[in-house]
Parts: C-alpha cells; sequence; structure tokens
C-alpha cells in the first residue's frame, strides 16, 4: 500500500463514518482515539511535506527547563557563545527556530487577542477549580473533626484546606501555567497595539542579534511576557540545509503554540532529547520521548546527558585519572538507560522496537556533553571575562583534578575541557543525520504509510466488529423476553440493591487496605535508598600538613630560612552537594512516580474485581433470562466512572535547600547535610500525610448507590433495545447495509 492508498482509505472511512454516524453514537470516538484516525486533509499534508523537494532537515531540540538545551545549541552552532537566551521557567521560554539566511535576523510572533482569550480563560477556569476544590476540602476535613470531637474552624483548619486545595490543583498544570502567564501578561507595561512594529529585527551580527533578543525572550525582557515564538535566521554554515526547533515544552498554557510545538516536531525528521546526568531520564523525560515518538510519528532519537561535569566531585565517580571518572559516570548512565528503556517497553508493549536504538547504543556508553566546560575552553584566554558560574565550574576542577587542569599548560586544560564538553562527537552526530538526510526521511515516509495503513485496518475491524455483534443482538433478542427483562428488573431492585452495594463497600475497604500498606512500603523503599546516597556523597580523611610551631625562634626560623615548621595531621569532613541534591530530587521525584504507578495499579485491579464481583452478584439475582452481556456492559460503564482521583506527591519543600557549589567541608557540611536530613525527614512526613488524605478522600468519589445505578441503566438499556428489536426489519437492514459497505471500504 502507498501513501495514496492509504489517503483513499482514510477518506472512504470517514465518509462510512459521517453515513453511519446515527448508529455509532459516542462508541466510536473511543476507536479513533483508540488508532489515532486523524482527518484526510492533514494526512495529506504530512505526506506531502515528507516529499516536498529541497526540504528541510527538521530536527527538534527537547528537555526539561534548565536541562542544557540552550548550553548545547550555543556550544554546537554558536561555538559556546552565549547567543541563545537561558529560560528560568517555563513562562520565559519561546518557541525558536534556527534557519540559514544570508544575514542575520529574527522574526518575533507575539500572543494574537485569541490567545489571550485562551490564557484568561484558562487562568480563569484555575481561578474557579481553586474555589471548588478549597469548597471539599473544607467539608472533608469537616467530616474528619465531627468524627474526633468539636469541630473548630480556626487558622489551622484553613490553612491545611488551602493546602489540600493547592495541591489538589498541581494536577491540573496547563491551567497552573496559564493562571502564571496571565498574571506576568497583566502586569505587562507596553501598549499592545504597538508590539506588530516590533516583530521583525535585523543585526550586523550574531552577538547584537543576541542582545536584541533578550527584551523578547530574556527573564526580565521587556517583551518577554507576550513573546509566543521567534524565528532566528542566521548565515552560518552549520545551519544550511537544516530547521533546528528548541522547544519550551509540550505542557503549554497557550494552546496556540503548544499546537505549533505538536505541529513543528510531528515533522521532525531526528529529535535530541536533552537530559541531565544528574536527574537522567525522569518520568517528565519519558513522558516527551513516548509522546513524540507514539503520538508525533517521530522515529529517529538521540539521547545527551547534559552537564556531565557535575557529576565528577561525587565518591562513587571518582576516579584516578579524569578519562576514567567519565567513563564511569557515561557506563553508569548506560546501565540506567537500558534497564530504563526496557522496563518501559515491557510495561507498554504498544512501544514496540521503537526505543530499539537506543537501547543498543546505550549497551556502550550515552551521549554526553557539557555546555560549561565548552564555553571555558573557547574562551579559555579570556578568563576576565568568564562569569561566576564559569569561575565556580573552573575552580572545582583545578581542586579535584588539579594534574588535568594546570594553568601553565592552556593546550592540556582545553583538551580536557573538550573531552567533557563532547562538542567533537556531537557535531560528528549532527553531521552524520545531515548527510542520512534523504535516507532518513524516505523511512519516515515508508513509517508513516506503514503505520497508518495498519492503524485504519484495525480500527476498520473493530468498527467491523462492532457492526456484526449489534447486528446479532438484535436478530437474537425476543420482544416479549425483553419485556419480561423488564418486569424482573422492577421487581429486584430493592433485593439487589443491597447486595450489590455490599459488594462495592467490602471491595473498597480492601482496595484502600492494599494502598495504604504498599504506598507505604515504595516510601519507605525510597527513604532508604536516599539514606544511602547521603552517606556516599561525604568523604571523612585524616589530612597531612606542615606549620610554623608556636614559639618565637620558631617564627624566627620560619622568617629567616623556612624553618621552624612541625607535620600535623587533622581530621577533614567532606560533603558533595550534587549527589545530595540529586538524591533528594530522585526521592522526591522517584517517590512520585512510584506512588503515582502504585496507586494507579492497584486502582486498575479494583476495578477489574469490582467489575468481576458485581457481574457475578447481579447474574445471581437476575439469572439466565437477563442477557450477560447486556449485564457486563452496564456493570463496566458504570464501574469506569467511578472517580478515584490520581495520587500526586507534594514536593515543594524541596527548593528550601540552599547552598552554591559542589562540595563543602568540615560544619559547613555538616550544617548542609543535617538541612538535607530535615528536609528529607519533612518530604518523607508529608508523604505520609499525603498518603493518609488520598486514601480519606478515595471514597468521595463513590455513587451512593451502585445497585441502584445499575438497575437504572439496565433498565434503560432494555428499553432501548426493545425499541431496535420492535423495528427490527429495518434496523436488520441497516446494519448488513453498514457491515457490506464498510467491508467494501
Amino acid at each position: 500500500m502507498n501513501a495514496q492508498d492509504v489517503l483513499d482509505l482514510n477518506q472512504r472511512i470517514h465518509h462510512w463514518m459521517e453515513t453511519y454516524h446515527q448508529e455509532l453514537e459516542k462508541d466510536i470516538a473511543h476507536w479513533v482515539r483508540k488508532h489515532a484516525i486523524g482527518r484526510s486533509d492533514d494526512l495529506a499534508r504530512s505526506f506531502e511535506k515528507l516529499a516536498e523537494e529541497n526540504r528541510l532537515l527538521q530536527i527538534g531540540v527537547v528537555g526539561r527547563v534548565k536541562a542544557g538545551k540552550s548550553s548545547l545549541l550555543n556550544a554546537l552552532i554558536f561555538d559556546g557563545h552565549n547567543i541563545l537566551p537561558r529560560a528560568a521557567t517555563p513562562m520565559t521560554a519561546a518557541l525558536t527556530t534556527l534557519t540559514h539566511a544570508e544575514s542575520f535576523g529574527a522574526e518575533v510572533q507575539f500572543y494574537s487577542a485569541a490567545d489571550l482569550d485562551d490564557i484568561r480563560m484558562n487562568a480563569e477556569r484555575f481561578d474557579a477549580r481553586l474555589v471548588e476544590e478549597r469548597a471539599k476540602a473544607a467539608d472533608a476535613q469537616r467530616q474528619r473533626r465531627q468524627r474526633t470531637g468539636p469541630m473548630v474552624e480556626d487558622e489551622q483548619f484553613w490553612e491545611y484546606v488551602e493546602k489540600t486545595a493547592r495541591r489538589a490543583m498541581q494536577a491540573e498544570h496547563s491551567l497552573a501555567a496559564a493562571h502564571d502567564q496571565w498574571q506576568r501578561i497583566n502586569a505587562f507595561g507596553v501598549d499592545r497595539s504597538t508590539l506588530d512594529k516590533l516583530g521583525q529585527l535585523q543585526a550586523e551580527d550574531a552577538r547584537s542579534l543576541a542582545s536584541h533578543l533578550l527584551e523578547y525572550v530574556g527573564t526580565d525582557g521587556r517583551y518577554m511576557p507576550l513573546t509566543k515564538s521567534v524565528d532566528i535566521f542566521l548565515p552560518l554554515e552549520s545551519l544550511r540545509n537544516v530547521r533546528i526547533i528548541d522547544t519550551p515544552g509540550l505542557n503549554d498554557p497557550v494552546q496556540s503554540r503548544e499546537e505549533r510545538t505538536s505541529k513543528l516536531l510531528k515533522d521532525c525528521d531526528v529529535v535530541f532529547i536533552i537530559s541531565p546526568a544528574g536527574q537522567f531520564l525522569s518520568e517528565q523525560d519519558l513522558e516527551v520521548m513516548s509522546r513524540i515518538t507514539q503520538k508525533e510519528g517521530v522515529q529517529e532519537l538521540v539521547l545527551i546527558a547534559s552537564q556531565v561535569d557535575n557529576q565528577l566531585y561525587g565518591s562513587d565517580t571518582r576516579q584516578p585519572t579524569l578519562q576514567a571518572s567519565l567513563e564511569k559516570i557515561t557506563q553508569t548512565l548506560s546501565v540506567h538507560m537500558v534497564g530504563t528503556l526496557q522496563r518501559l517497553k515491557s510495561q507498554h508493549p504498544e512501544i514496540g522496537s521503537t526505543f530499539d536504538g537506543l537501547i543498543q547504543q546505550g549497551t556502550g556508553k550515552v551521549l554526553h556533553s557539557s555546555g560549561m566546560c565548552h564555553s571555558l575552553s573557547v574562551r579559555f584566554d579570556q578568563q576576565e571575562g568568564w562569569d561566576s558560574g564559569e569561575r565556580k565550574a573552573w575552580e572545582n576542577l583545578q581542586t579535584h583534578y588539579k594534574d588535568f587542569f594546570t594553568p601553565d599548560n592552556a593546550d592540556r586544560c582545553r583538551a580536557n575541557l573538550d573531552l567533557l564538553a563532547n562538542t567533537a562527537e556531537l557535531r560528528c552526530v549532527l553531521e552524520n543525520v545531515r548527510k542520512q538526510k534523504d535516507h532518513i526521511i524516505e523511512q519516515r515516509r515508508a513509517e508513516l504509510v506503514r503505520a497508518k495503513s495498519a492503524a485504519l485496518e484495525a480500527f476498520r475491524a473493530d468498527l467491523l466488529k462492532f457492526t456484526q455483534s449489534k447486528y446479532q443482538e438484535v436478530k437474537n433478542a425476543d420482544i416479549d423476553e425483553l419485556k419480561v427483562q423488564r418486569r424482573k428488573l422492577d421487581s429486584l431492585i430493592v433485593v439487589a440493591n443491597h447486595d450489590l452495594d455490599c459488594v462495592l463497600v467490602e471491595r473498597m475497604t480492601e482496595f484502600r487496605d492494599q494502598l495504604k500498606k504498599s504506598l507505604k512500603t515504595d516510601m519507605k523503599d525510597a527513604y532508604g535508598e536516599t539514606e544511602k546516597t547521603f552517606v556516599e556523597a561525604t568523604e571523612d580523611t585524616i589530612e597531612k600538613d606542615t606549620r610554623v610551631r608556636d614559639s618565637k625562634a620558631a617564627k624566627l626560623a620560619d622568617w629567616l630560612w623556612g624553618g621552624g615548621r612541625e607535620d600535623y595531621s587533622y581530621r577533614e569532613f567532606k560533603l558533595f552537594l550534587n549527589p545530595v541534591r540529586a538524591g533528594l530530587n530522585d526521592f522526591a521525584e522517584g517517590l512520585s512516580s512510584t506512588l503515582r504507578q502504585s496507586s494507579s495499579d492497584l486502582t486498575h485491579q479494583f476495578r477489574q474485581q469490582l467489575i468481576k464481583e458485581i457481574t457475578a452478584a447481579a447474574r445471581r439475582h437476575l439469572g439466565d433470562e437477563v442477557d450477560a452481556a447486556l449485564i457486563i456492559r452496564s456493570v463496566k460503564g458504570l464501574v469506569s466512572n467511578i472517580e478515584i482521583p490520581q495520587f500526586e506527591l507534594d514536593s515543594s519543600e524541596l527548593h528550601k535547600l540552599k547552598g552554591t557549589g559542589n562540595y563543602l567541608v568540615n560544619s559547613e557540611a555538616r550544617r548542609f547535610l543535617d538541612d538535607a536530613k530535615c528536609l528529607l525527614q519533612n518530604l518523607k512526613g508529608q508523604a505520609s500525610c499525603q498518603i493518609r488524605d488520598f486514601i480519606d478522600d478515595i471514597a468521595s468519589g463513590l455513587p451512593h448507590s451502585i445497585g441502584n445505578d445499575f438497575f437504572k441503566d439496565m433498565q434503560t438499556r432494555t428499553e432501548q433495545l426493545e425499541e431496535q428489536v420492535s423495528n427490527a426489519l429495518l434496523t436488520l437492514d441497516r446494519l448488513q447495509r453498514m457491515a457490506k459497505d464498510l467491508e467494501a471500504t
């Protein structure tokens, strides 16, 4: 099947859906989502893009905020000079594209009136939802306090309500981001009607262009709150025949900007995933990778561990040589990557072979990078221009690897900085991708044809199965039996209600007990691993030195010929900060992911068990007189509508830990470690409270009576089937034509 065959099939199936929309009703939406069936014109556009002559190679760059995307691009494209501004938060990150042109320039797109309306409405929805969550939290807290004694709505009561409501709103990422963005826009002091005149920028060189761009995308830029995206044009050979897309992320507060990001990524031939070495392949990274491969159809991925220099100072990575330390780090990252992606594949078989290339690559070593080290290497002769971060990075390298970074040997220093930066290897990857442009595009085109063809065939098979089962249901149904079923349903409502409701109560009690046990165990395991990380991040050593003896004669001897000295020993306690910070981040981020997955797994088990036992209880009462398939469909629908919240861990306390640099010694080290342990203990305590509140709140989503809801639903379904059977000839003829038309598409 070629591209045109796929487009024709897509068009025919859509025409069939329009013709028989009445019969398909709401069921069609489930299958459309399941098989990612899109409009024919969108699919045609995707094929046309891949067939364009002289098409630019589309390279996407994605990653978390502060993952080092801008530093990497500055190293690869601008030879280490800070041309691209670094985003401080998701709100200061605009969508940026880089393409070749004959002169330096940029086009800035600002939010339209429709964009601003979207942001405002989402901000208002955030406020409204927050009010609802406050009311729910207050009601839940009143019920708890009433069970334990007199209820007083004091300051502590309302503090708890506000905290609970804010925590519930954390799951509303887009609404929260829109709320924050709208506050920034309201503080904006420029006449928006004048913005269109400001969108075209010209400059003599890259540095002056970067200076102009700060006003639009810099953290404190005058026009930053209203900048949606920036297209940058540069007369650089490294950009010839390519287009680089630097994304702000996929959970965007502005719908039109997220749509453009997704649209651009969907057309990407290659995507570079940038993940910090200290928090390599986090849950956010995996979500992004899954999305761009499964939803956007991208198959060529390059995974890069950024900021690798920050991992050189931990006691578990220190080796006799810089090269050995780097190899130890990349080997550890390789093992982590392979294990993570293999687990992801086993848990989600639908991923298929998407990550096989990365898994095979990871058996050797992961690509690493350090934009900081590349910048130090390029500007090694201009050390007076280094900023405080660059000076601190250089100081740490000299302290821990002094034999490899001696100031009197500039060539050796640059060589070792380049080893850490790894820019040459990354440029080779970029160049190899560029050389394989035609092959990659043709491969993508073939993959798109194959994937869409398979999806449409599976979609048609599901629709045909539905149509045939509906035909058999109407054909085999007897109008008199259906009336008997309805009478039996009416007679058993009171008797069976109690039995069905008891099943729900018993399963819910068991579910909550399992949740409590499982989540507490997960938290205990994560806490133990983090404490172990803290221990491994310390060094307690005996150091030797010389000093002038405490006497006048010794001081005179020291002054005259350097004598009067004595050897002495002292104990030095050193704490490496990066492993501690990473440990806390892993605890909060990893625990959140683990608890969410555990609660999700147990919720799935609860729903399946509930369906099984309520179906069994209903059939005991209704016997064989009521269609078993009708009972099962009704129970599945009711159970799926039970709202069970997703566990979200509040880890905002994590940001309270202060400390700069890469290590501390003695009293400062012990004080920092005490603070970290205290913070870890607080996080553990908060997690315990959140687990308890989560389990208490689960019952709030239960129906008042699942038995009553079941019988109402069964009566409605039976009445609908009676109506179809009453017009059986017309209904069956219509269903037969549906099946024949579908088979002929």
